[in-house]
């Protein structure tokens, strides 16, 4: 949602032979919070696609760092603490972890003038967090960077919220068994669901509450568009879907005229709660920094 051409913060001037002034890219440090799923993809990205992009390292819990570093090699530094992390002197700071992680972490982020990507966004279902959030980069001149996120149409609804918005519908749709884990599994037999089966229907607030590891995207559709009080919310079990996928529909009615969106898309062959274009879109939001063009 918020990233755009290179600013001069990526960039330095020199003179060319005959005087003119020439900018000259400077590579983009970036730090990720995590190693899951979505900074392993990351990595993968970035190896094949070869951006101006350095990932100089990586937030692990306490305990792993060992074993992540054997993983990653020396050219990437594996910390256990925050204070470490931002001694790397990072360009962006990319929360790959969690909820919690945005919460602990993301006011003093951005308080210190680092810019902060958020994928985790089910933590803003608490209004007075956000509020701090976009504060605090306000007054530091940082930058809070929110991707799109395992959606479409998200800068459809962010140009029809100029206008008049009547109704935003945002529906999730996993297997039954990315549910596993959330309230859905103690009020519903999972394994028993047959066909399509709706397992929550209420507010974003409570839907990035209740299920953080799964519906963050009902929070980013509310705070695109209609609001937190105004966005109605489905998550759905469905057994129908094919084999390693998920899907979400977005729903947008307002004087502008009216968008429907219907995604089916690859989870991640570890983490069946996480779609790949996740990863795919923060990749693309910070390669977006160092392209000449948004495309």
């Amino acid at each position: 949602m918020v990233a755009g051409v290179a600013s001069d913060r990526y960039s330095r001037t020199k003179r060319g032979p005959a005087g003119d002034h020439m900018a000259k890219k400077k590579r983009l440090k970036i730090v990720l919070i995590g190693y899951g799923a979505i900074s392993q993809t990351l990595f993968d990205v970035f190896r094949e696609k070869k951006p101006a992009i350095d990932i100089v390292g990586v937030l692990v819990r306490k305990g792993r760092a060992k074993a992540v570093q054997k993983k990653l090699g020396s050219k990437v530094a594996v910390v256990e603490t925050l204070k470490a992390l931002l001694k790397l002197k990072p360009d962006v700071v990319v929360e790959a972890a969690s909820q919690q992680a945005v919460r602990d972490w993301g006011e003093t982020i951005l308080k210190k003038g680092f810019d902060l990507m958020v994928i985790a966004t089910g933590a803003y279902g608490d209004p007075k967090l956000w509020k701090t959030h976009v504060k605090a980069a306000e007054k530091s001149g940082a930058r809070l960077r929110l991707p799109s996120g395992a959606i479409a149409g998200l800068d459809g609804l962010l140009a029809m919220r100029l206008g008049k918005l009547d109704r935003v519908k945002y529906i999730s749709i996993k297997p039954p068994h990315a549910w596993s884990g959330t309230p859905a599994e103690t009020e519903f037999d999972l394994p028993s669901i047959k066909e399509p089966t709706v397992i929550f229907r209420g507010s974003p607030a409570d839907a990035g509450r209740l299920y953080p590891k799964n519906a963050n995207l009902a929070v980013t559709v509310a705070l695109c568009g209609a609001g937190l009080k105004h966005t109605e919310i489905e998550l759905v079990a469905d057994p129908t879907l094919p084999p390693g996928t998920n899907a979400s529909r977005l729903e947008v009615v307002g004087d502008s005229g009216e968008l429907n969106m219907h995604r089916l898309g690859r989870a991640m062959p570890d983490n069946p709660k996480t779609g790949v274009l996740t990863a795919l879109t923060m990749a693309d939001d910070l390669m977006k920094i160092v392209r000449s063009s948004d495309w």
